[in-house]
């Protein structure tokens, strides 16, 4: 079967891994601003509906916003993305979700045989260097968190800068195929909202690929050190005198 377009290809590597539940409609770009404002603008125009999620992935961003608003290098041979997947529930645990997404992303490289490891809270390392770096956050209305929204970007096949590495590079091949990897990422995406409630499972797995030798910015390693991530998603560090604990939000 001869399978044509960014998203087609896409559809019909996600229809082998996982089937078409839920169903993706997708948006591919060859160049924005930002996937972020792209997600924000097409939700104005078509609200989000369960059982129907939605992503757009852009070959190349050129604003790409990343934590704390500092830019986020998104050049050609990457894989960026904002997806918006529907939750409509009450039960669902935002504290929960970033650890949720993480995890699930270490256990699709480990299907790879591909060892990764994670840096609180939001950013996979592959060895030393960047993989990939996200950004989710729930959208609530009263108390129901209506939808998850993530914004992804891996490192695939473009140039990185010294601090990051690119999943070619890994696997060192240049072949390797966009639309399967973007499949899995949306498989990733399905599988972070239905795990979310096992709460204690989120936080031994996420102690499992807890990288304790990266902390984050503002903390120095000869200084503080990584204890563990805490029940509540938090991360517990200490310098020998004191302990402190960094929350997510």
């Amino acid at each position: 079967m001869k399978v044509l377009g960014s998203r087609a290809k896409t559809l019909h590597y996600y229809k082998k891994i996982q089937g078409f539940s839920p169903y993706w409609r997708l948006q591919y770009k060859l160049k924005c601003k930002s996937t972020e404002n792209e997600l924000t603008n097409w939700l104005q125009d078509y609200p989000i509906k369960k059982y129907k999620p939605i992503a757009i992935v852009a070959k190349e961003q050129l604003l790409g916003i990343g934590q704390n608003s500092r830019t986020w290098y998104s050049p050609k041979g990457g894989i960026w993305l904002s997806a918006a997947y529907p939750i409509f529930s009450s039960e669902f645990s935002s504290e929960m979700l970033s650890l949720s997404f993480a995890i699930r992303l270490c256990e699709m490289f480990n299907m790879e045989s591909i060892k990764v490891n994670l840096k609180w809270p939001n950013d996979i390392f592959y060895d030393s260097k960047k993989l990939i770096g996200f950004l989710p956050k729930v959208i609530t209305r009263g108390k129901e968190i209506t939808y998850l929204r993530i914004g992804f970007g891996m490192n695939f096949l473009n140039k990185t800068p010294m601090e990051g590495i690119a999943l070619s590079e890994i696997m060192n091949n240049k072949n390797i195929c966009e639309y399967y990897w973007t499949a899995k990422i949306l498989k990733t995406i399905h599988e972070t909202a239905l795990c979310n409630y096992r709460k204690e499972y989120i936080i031994k797995i996420a102690n499992k690929y807890l990288a304790k030798k990266y902390l984050p910015s503002g903390y120095n390693s000869s200084n503080w050190k990584i204890r563990e991530i805490d029940n509540n998603g938090n991360l517990n560090i200490y310098n020998g005198i004191k302990e402190k604990v960094l929350k997510r939000f």
